[in-house]
């Protein structure tokens, strides 16, 4: 028995990264847990894995791009599950380049996944929360949200969005007993940002920046994401939550 046990929750960019950390955590917890990603396979893969361990936890590939999708993964899982009591929007990309270098498609891919996916996916889990009577939502933005770095003028707007979408929807959704909260990481050891990590440059920037002197750890940000989700941050809805080893505070 477990914090999470009966429950049921849907994780976005469940397969790698925050993601597959804050999963892990959900089932070890006592969770059924909803693995969706655009890799079919990956997510397979890691639904697998865990199956192995005696969690419950299954795949579902979907883009949350796109609508249709979205809907399609949401009444998937009620037919498989029939509730979902926790939904956390992880799914999330990134592409660097100095502003006059972006194009168009660059603007399109990272709204429509990071920004237009998060509110789509809100707003169909939403609809069965409310019909249920409750539910929590995590949301992740970013410390770009926060203080900007170069190259990341595009993502840094799509992270700012879905702080104020966090912040909406808790305002509306907060007579259906439906909590939203954010959560903003730093410099995490993921596989989107060990590229950034493996440059010198950049690694002395963070490591400095930061006063705990390190990247941080997906787990450390899936525990956060837990305490948000469950009963103990009942009182707590609309906030974020940075998770930067002290480099806002610095």
């Amino acid at each position: 028995m477990g914090e999470f046990t009966g429950r049921v929750a849907l994780v976005t960019g469940g397969s790698k990264g925050i993601g597959r950390a804050t999963v892990r955590r959900f089932c070890q917890e006592g969770a059924a847990c909803v693995i969706v990603n655009r890799n079919e396979a990956e997510g397979r893969d890691c639904a697998a894995e865990l199956a192995q361990q005696g969690y419950r936890a299954v795949a579902i590939a979907a883009d949350v791009s796109k609508g249709e999708d979205i809907r399609r993964m949401v009444k998937a899982v009620l037919e498989e599950f029939d509730r979902i009591d926790i939904l956390v929007n992880c799914a999330g990309v990134n592409i660097r380049k100095p502003a006059v270098e972006y194009t168009e498609e660059d603007w399109n891919f990272m709204v429509d996944i990071n920004l237009k996916g998060t509110f789509f996916t809100c707003l169909e889990v939403g609809r069965h929360m409310i019909e249920r009577g409750g539910g929590a939502i995590v949301n992740l933005a970013s410390i770009q949200s926060e203080e900007v770095l170069p190259e990341r003028s595009i993502y840094a707007a799509t992270k700012g969005g879905v702080r104020q979408l966090t912040k909406a929807l808790a305002v509306e959704w907060a007579k259906y007993n439906i909590r939203v909260n954010a959560v903003s990481p730093a410099f995490i050891s993921t596989p989107m940002v060990e590229r950034v990590l493996a440059d010198p440059k950049w690694h002395q920037l963070i490591t400095s920046r930061t006063l705990l002197g390190r990247p941080g750890s997906p787990e450390e940000v899936a525990e956060v994401i837990l305490f948000l989700a469950s009963p103990r941050a009942s009182y707590i809805t609309g906030a974020n939550i940075l998770v930067d080893g002290g480099w806002t505070a610095g």
